[in-house]
């Protein structure tokens, strides 16, 4: 064992109970008896859970801007009309993930069709531009264009950092394994947790990057970035953060097959442990068997297409990626990152009491 550590993946919780049995072991001699060969680090399941969070403090639950026609909670009215009461209270993480993303790809058609009518005014819709066979250097020389002028709109990228788009690059990341763009995004989220009253988290996280980059050996530091993510289903651009696997078969052992009437005790939840992904291979099969697709938890992803070409029809009609004399906005967006590196340069004493985040609950589990 002195040879070997043991990574060890979950939440703020997790890490406080391993550092709790640390503290009562440190009089100990050995390495090994001081729990020493054991590695936590947070599992990015949460870390993203924990950055959605800090949007929906960021842009959604203020009501200061709820009454701005290009506030992303207007924009909310349009994709989830029915949810707006929920989207404020408690949205859960896959709600407010969907909407983050479903509201970028709006924004980004959007831009792409302002981008189209400038290279073609006969061209009415996206449908047309494409009918007329753009060729692909045109494409590309107007993808920069569109990076150029709506998103990179400043001097330095630093005050967009704060935006859904972030978001957006640290789920691209995770899904396709670039470990490196993960870590990188490390620190502009430590400032934005600090600002938004996740203590824990910044400080976790960036005692985790320091570790990573300065004070564990190379060696090590490579088994971790080779650890933080798997791929069970050995498909594309389907990696996943390590604790939500963990969380994933909790929930096939603790809820879908946890027994019923007296068979449901924590005796039989451990012994049926191992069987889990047997009884989940045999429902899958059965379900196969007789054309029963779509009766579970994994349902078939709905089609928002329509949804999403109707808010960005909105964000046309209301010129929300052109400048507009006499616009006002009724809230500014706080620069998450530059508040929180102001207070972590300030060193402020601070709650140490995190804002409570999401719940976990099944629908994060899908695809």
């Amino acid at each position: 064992m002195t040879e070997h550590v043991i990574l060890v993946y979950g939440d703020l919780l997790t890490k406080e109970r391993l550092d709790t049995v640390r503290n009562s072991r440190r009089i100990e001699y050995t390495p090994k008896n001081c729990f020493q060969y054991v590695i936590f680090f947070p599992g990015l399941f949460h870390y993203k859970m924990a950055c959605a969070d800090a949007l929906w403090c960021t842009h959604i639950q203020p009501k200061e801007g709820h009454d701005d026609e290009n506030s992303l909670y207007q924009h909310i009215g349009v994709l989830r009309p029915d949810e707006m009461g929920k989207i404020v209270s408690k949205p859960g993480f896959r709600r407010v993930h969907d909407v983050l993303h479903h509201d970028v790809w709006a924004s980004i058609l959007d831009c792409w069709w302002i981008e189209a009518h400038h290279q073609n005014t006969v061209c009415a819709t996206l449908e047309k531009f494409a009918e007329s066979e753009p060729t692909w250097d045109v494409i590309i020389t107007m993808s920069h264009t569109i990076v150029r002028k709506y998103m990179a709109t400043t001097d330095g990228l630093d005050a967009a950092r704060s935006k859904p788009l972030l978001y957006i690059d640290l789920c691209q990341a995770m899904n396709t394994r670039d470990i490196r763009r993960v870590e990188a995004s490390f620190l502009p989220w430590i400032y934005i947790f600090k600002a938004t009253g996740k203590h824990k988290y910044s400080s976790q996280i960036s005692r985790f990057l320091n570790n990573l980059q300065f004070n564990s050996p190379e060696s090590l530091s490579d088994i971790i970035q080779m650890n933080l993510l798997c791929n069970p289903t050995g498909k594309s651009v389907a990696f996943c953060a390590v604790d939500w696997l963990v969380e994933r078969n909790n929930l096939y052992t603790k809820v879908i097959f946890p027994g019923g009437g007296p068979n449901g005790t924590l005796e039989h939840i451990i012994k049926e442990s191992p069987l889990i992904e047997i009884y989940h291979s045999c429902h899958v099969t059965m379900e196969n068997t007789f054309h029963l697709q779509h009766r579970t938890i994994r349902h078939s992803a709905p089609n928002t297409m329509k949804t999403i070409k109707k808010l960005s029809g909105c964000m046309n009609d209301k010129n929300v990626h052109l400048s507009k004399d006499g616009r006002k906005a009724l809230r500014v967006v706080p620069d998450q990152v530059s508040a929180g590196m102001t207070l972590m340069q300030e060193q402020k004493v601070v709650n140490e009491e995190d804002n409570s985040g999401f719940e976990i609950e099944g629908d994060d589990f899908l695809d």
